[in-house]
């Protein structure tokens, strides 16, 4: 069948000289006898019918190039999973700030660049609309993939002596919280995509959670069914459970409603130096997720809390007090527990009264990372002792 569209179709030279076809066995211009004999008039000649102009599929005229993230072997596939409403694409899109402004807080910056040109596009509307117009994003539609090229600083190694650099890519599926909701359409591809991952981010929003059209585990029970089968079915679980890295992100943590009763309960402490922001310490992250469940939130975030850990080697799991926007500083970058408040109303619309500063934005996925790589590097370890065989 041939090509709808041939640019070679008028080349006189394509099959040979004057458009000739050697391997036809006919006389010296019977070819173009037969040709100009069935009606086929040159481009040019009397009564030619013009052809029409065929466009470009791709517009750009820039050409894209492969992306070079190293081989798919090297590759960490991080899935974002939460119910609707619970920030998913507003903490995508802090990232990239997040990444910029670790270097205030430890040694060395991140830095992370979009692996396709509508990736990095992402990025970059997503910066803008954060700092420049302070605005929030709008909420994703379906399901979107994006690949995000991610270097860290080098790390110190045993001894003194220079440790690695982290570098890799970061597979992202973002989608609709709505999309994760049993009989969805769109949830065997998302179950697909996650049962793909090495990591997961979890987005669990008490304040979403206690309406019933948002409920957490109404939106975790039926992925976690399907996940759980694709992963058996192709002999992946560990110890009977899923083999993911898990970072279970208690979102919001600025508004009030969530950030007063945890700094009432005494989770919360303030950094003395620099923005003094508070924040609950890594270490308790575990037990403030608990008192989350048990004291705060009650029954149905227990059924969340419990299928993570039915689901999940609970030794996999970390937990973060995260907010994607931060908390409103004082003119002279301070927090002022006085007035804190980050978003306000403008002619309708949810804007940010500072610039952002996104807490437990990044952390979540540098330890899913650093986590991934050690356990990658027993496997290769075992795997020679054994002779290459790996679990």
């Amino acid at each position: 069948m041939d090509d709808l569209y041939d640019p070679n179709r008028n080349d006189p030279t394509r099959n040979g000289l004057n458009g000739h076809d050697p391997t036809r066995n006919e006389p010296d211009g019977a070819a173009r006898d037969g040709a100009d004999n069935q009606g086929d008039t040159p481009t040019g000649a009397p009564g030619a019918v013009p052809q029409p102009a065929v466009p470009d599929s791709v517009p750009n005229s820039t050409p894209e190039r492969i992306p070079s993230g190293g081989p798919d072997a090297d590759r960490i596939r991080i899935g974002l999973w939460g119910a609707p409403r619970s920030g998913k694409t507003t903490y995508l899109t802090a990232l990239p700030l997040a990444a910029m402004q670790h270097q205030r807080h430890h040694d060395g910056g991140w830095n992370i660049s979009g692996m396709t040109e509508e990736a990095g596009a992402f990025l970059s509307r997503g910066m803008d609309l954060l700092t420049r117009q302070r605005a929030f994003p709008e909420a994703t539609m379906g399901v979107r993939e994006m690949a995000w090229s991610i270097q860290g600083p080098k790390r110190k190694g045993k001894l003194g002596m220079s440790g690695r650099r982290p570098s890799f890519v970061l597979d992202i599926q973002d989608a609709a919280g709505e999309v994760f909701g049993n009989g969805h359409p769109q949830q065997a591809q998302l179950v697909g995509q996650l049962a793909r991952s090495h990591g997961l981010i979890y987005l669990f929003d008490p304040l979403g959670d206690a309406e019933t059209a948002t409920e957490s585990f109404n939106f975790l029970q039926s992925t976690l069914t399907q996940l759980t089968a694709q992963v058996r079915n192709r002999q992946g679980l560990v110890d009977g459970r899923l083999p993911h890295y898990v970072s279970v992100c208690v979102a919001k943590f600025d508004h009030p409603d969530i950030f007063r009763p945890a700094v009432e309960a005494g989770w919360v402490t303030q950094d003395t130096v620099g923005a003094q922001l508070p924040r609950v310490p890594a270490e308790q992250g575990a037990k403030f997720f608990q008192w989350m469940c048990d004291d705060f939130r009650g029954a149905n975030a227990r059924l969340v809390r419990d299928a993570l850990h039915a689901y999940f080697d609970r030794r996999r799991i970390s937990y973060y007090a995260t907010s994607a926007v931060g908390f409103r500083l004082t003119p002279q970058h301070v927090f002022d527990y006085r007035d804190y408040v980050q978003p306000v109303e403008v002619d309708g619309t949810s804007r940010l009264r500072t610039s952002p500063e996104p807490i437990n934005v990044l952390e979540p996925l540098i330890d899913l990372e650093e986590r991934i790589y050690r356990d990658r590097g027993r496997e290769r370890g075992l795997g020679g002792r054994l002779g290459g065989k790996r679990r």
